[in-house]
């Protein structure tokens, strides 16, 4: 190895953000915070499992009247991951960094998941008013369709519709840090 030659930098990540609040984790070569995508699309299939599971209820068993509950959860995992990140308050963002420690994190940019997970929020806070305000129980599942479709998206083939949306209406940095594997 020639002495001008510098090994590849390599991006590593940690369970918990640094300092415990901050929205992402600090990144070598960007200034801001940055969202492990992977434990975020991991998350979005454990959020998958719960809206899917919601809407065989509401369809099969509506008297069991699980978006009393699934509607609360979701509001208040979709806020603190808003106000936090994906640890350490975020019960299923909690769940889906564990599971992918061992994996490649992909590195992208926070605003556009906080937007994404307000969004989120949004949807939960108005499937919880549809039950509030007696909406049938296949309006609510519709409602809950959606997030599911959305929650798909992003598990499945990696598109943030909220991160797409965001990038439309305010732009958006480079997404992807580079990242080697020794």
């Amino acid at each position: 190895m020639t002495p001008d030659l510098q090994p590849p930098q390599l991006s590593r990540h940690t369970f918990f953000n640094q300092p415990w609040w901050a929205l992402g984790q600090a990144v070598e070569g960007h200034a801001g915070a940055r969202i492990n995508e992977t434990a975020t699309r991991a998350r979005a299939g454990l959020l998958n499992v719960v809206s899917v599971t919601t809407i065989a209820l509401l369809l099969t068993r509506p008297e069991l009247d699980p978006v009393l509950y699934v509607g609360p959860f979701v509001l208040l995992d979709m806020g603190l991951a808003a106000a936090t990140g994906l640890t350490p308050l975020s019960p299923t963002g909690l769940l889906g960094t564990a599971l992918t420690m061992g994996l490649r994190p992909l590195w992208k940019p926070t605003a556009p998941k906080r937007f994404a997970w307000l969004l989120g929020a949004s949807l939960a806070a108005v499937c919880l008013a549809m039950r509030l305000g007696g909406a049938t129980p296949q309006s609510m599942a519709v409602v809950v369709a959606i997030c599911f479709g959305l929650t798909w998206l992003e598990a499945a083939l990696g598109f943030c519709v909220g991160c797409w949306m965001h990038a439309r209406i305010w732009g958006c940095e480079a997404c992807e840090v580079p990242y080697v594997r020794r």
